[in-house]
C-alpha cells in the first residue's frame, strides 16, 4: 500500500533537492527584467526570455550596493542560486550579483515608438482642461478589475451627482488593442460625455503592452473629450499616458482628476457666497439708511424757505443790474443823440444858408426816427422786466397766495395743524400771525 506524503514533507524534500543539487548552488542566467517596482526592503521581480519566466528575489543588502537602477525591459546578467519558498510552494532565483546586458526587445520597441510619436509632436497635442462640473464620466477598462471599483467609490464619495458609464474592454493579451479601439469609437459617438478615463491595473510590461500600441495612441487623438490615462502603477508609463490630456498614477487619482471639485466643497463655497451676499446687502441697506437720514434732516426739508431765499436775492440783484444797465443805455442814447444834433446843426445851418427850404424836411425826418429808436428800447426793457417778474416767487405772493408756517416750517396739509396752533402767514407785503380756530378739509379733488 502506497504511503501518502503531506504537503509540508514534500515541500521540504524538494527544498533539500534544490539545496543539495550542485548545479543549482550557483547559476548564471541572462534575461529581461519584468514586473519590477522599487520597494523599501527586498526587491521582487521576474526574469524572462522569449518562452519562459522565472521569479527573482534580491535582498536589501545586495540591492543597496547596486551602482545602477533597475528598469523594466532591461536585459541583465544574474548570478545567484535557486531556492524554494515553502509556504506557497514557489521557487525563485536568489540574486547575488546583477549586471546590465543591454535592453529587452519590448522595451526597445517602446522607446522607438515613443521617440517617433514625440518627434511628430503628438504628446503635446492634447492639452485640454478637465471640466470642473462633469455630468457624465466614461470609463474604458476591465469590468472585473479593481479599477472600476476604485473609480466608482471615489466618484461617489467626491461628486455623487456625476454619472459613470462603464465601457468594458479587454485590457491584456492579443485582443486588447481591438477591444480598446472599439470602445474608444463607441465613446466618441456620445456627445454628452464630459471626460474619459482609460486604464487598467498594474502588471509587467507584457501585461501593459496593449497601451503601447501606435494605432491605439492615434485613435485616442481623435477623441472629442479630455482623456485621463491610468495604466499600471505610478512607476509604469505607457504611450497612452503620454498621449492623454492628463495622466493619473492610480485609478483613485484618475477619479479625483475627473472630479476636480468635491460636492461638499461646492456646497461650502455656495454658503460662503450666500453669507457674503447677505453681508453686502446689509452694508447697502445701512448705507441707504444713512443717506436717508442725511436727506431727512437736511435744511431742504427742515427749512424749505431757504431754497428760494437765494433766488430772491439774485432776482433783486438782477433787477438792480437791469435798471442800471437800462439807465446807462438811455443816457448813452441821449448823449449819442445830442452828439448827432451837435454835429448836424452846423451842417444844417450851412444847408439852411444854402438851401433854407430843405431844412424843415430834414428835421421832420430826423425827429420821428429818434423817437422810434427810444420807444423800441423802452419796449425791450419792459419785456425783460416782465420776464423777471414771472419767475419771481414774490409775484406768486402778489397774486393773493400766502405761505403758512408753524415753528419755521411750511405747512402743506391740514393734517399738520391742530386747533389753537399759532401760525405765521407770509403775504406779498408782510407776515401775519394767526391762531387756528377750526380745521376743515376741502372737497375739490
Amino acid at each position: 500500500m502506497a504511503e501518502y506524503l503531506s504537503v509540508s514533507i514534500l515541500t521540504q524534500y524538494l527544498k533539500r533537492k534544490f539545496t543539495a543539487d550542485p548545479y543549482l548552488k550557483r547559476v548564471y542566467v541572462t534575461g529581461e527584467i519584468s514586473n519590477f517596482r522599487p520597494r523599501r526592503g527586498h526587491q521582487y521581480f521576474s526574469l524572462k526570455d522569449e518562452s519562459a519566466v522565472i521569479n527573482a528575489t534580491m535582498f536589501k543588502n545586495v540591492f543597496d550596493k547596486l551602482a545602477f537602477q533597475l528598469e523594466p525591459g532591461m536585459k541583465v546578467n544574474v548570478i545567484g542560486h535557486l531556492d524554494l519558498y515553502g509556504p506557497n510552494g514557489s521557487y525563485s532565483l536568489i540574486v547575488e550579483k546583477i549586471e546590465p546586458d543591454g535592453v529587452g526587445a519590448l522595451y526597445q520597441a517602446y522607446e522607438q515608438l515613443k521617440q517617433k510619436l514625440q518627434a511628430e509632436g503628438l504628446f503635446a497635442q492634447l492639452q485640454r482642461p478637465i471640466p470642473r462640473f462633469p455630468q457624465k464620466i466614461a470609463v474604458i477598462t476591465s469590468p472585473s478589475g479593481a479599477v472600476i471599483r476604485d473609480i466608482l467609490t471615489t466618484v461617489q464619495r467626491r461628486y455623487p451627482i456625476a454619472e459613470v458609464d462603464l465601457y468594458p474592454a479587454v485590457v491584456q493579451g492579443e485582443n486588447a488593442v481591438p477591444s480598446l479601439i472599439n470602445q474608444l469609437k463607441a465613446v466618441a459617438k456620445r456627445s454628452d460625455i464630459d471626460v474619459l478615463i482609460i486604464g487598467r491595473g498594474g502588471g509587467s510590461i507584457e501585461d501593459l503592452w496593449a497601451f503601447n500600441d501606435e494605432s491605439l495612441a492615434r485613435e485616442m487623438l481623435k477623441m472629442p473629450m479630455p482623456i485621463i490615462s491610468s495604466v499600471g502603477h505610478e512607476t509604469d508609463t505607457t504611450i497612452a499616458d503620454y498621449i492623454a490630456d492628463q495622466r493619473a498614477a492610480t485609478p483613485t487619482a484618475a477619479a479625483e482628476i475627473a472630479t476636480p471639485l468635491k460636492l461638499t466643497d461646492i456646497w461650502q463655497g455656495l454658503q460662503q457666497y450666500d453669507q457674503r451676499l447677505y453681508a453686502q446687502m446689509q452694508r447697502q441697506i445701512t448705507q441707504a439708511n444713512e443717506r436717508y437720514q442725511r436727506v431727512a434732516t437736511s435744511y431742504v426739508l427742515m427749512q424749505p424757505q431757504r431754497l428760494y431765499e437765494g433766488y430772491l436775492q439774485r432776482v433783486d440783484i438782477a433787477q438792480k443790474a437791469l435798471l442800471q444797465s437800462m439807465t446807462r443805455i438811455f443816457e448813452t442814447k441821449r448823449y449819442d443823440g445830442n452828439n448827432v444834433v451837435n454835429r448836424l446843426l452846423p451842417a444844417m445851418t450851412q444847408l439852411v444858408d444854402a438851401k433854407s427850404y430843405e431844412t424843415d424836411a430834414v428835421v421832420n425826418r430826423l425827429t420821428p426816427a429818434m423817437e422810434q429808436s427810444l420807444e423800441r428800447a423802452e419796449q425791450r426793457t419792459a419785456k425783460a422786466v416782465a420776464g423777471l417778474q414771472l419767475v419771481s416767487p414774490l409775484s406768486i405772493l402778489a397774486r393773493g397766495y400766502g405761505l403758512v408756517e408753524k415753528d419755521d416750517k411750511i405747512m402743506r396739509s391740514v393734517n399738520d395743524l391742530h386747533v389753537d396752533d399759532m401760525v405765521a402767514i407770509r403775504l406779498a407785503d408782510g407776515t401775519v400771525n394767526a391762531q387756528i380756530k377750526t380745521i376743515g378739509e376741502t372737497n375739490d379733488r
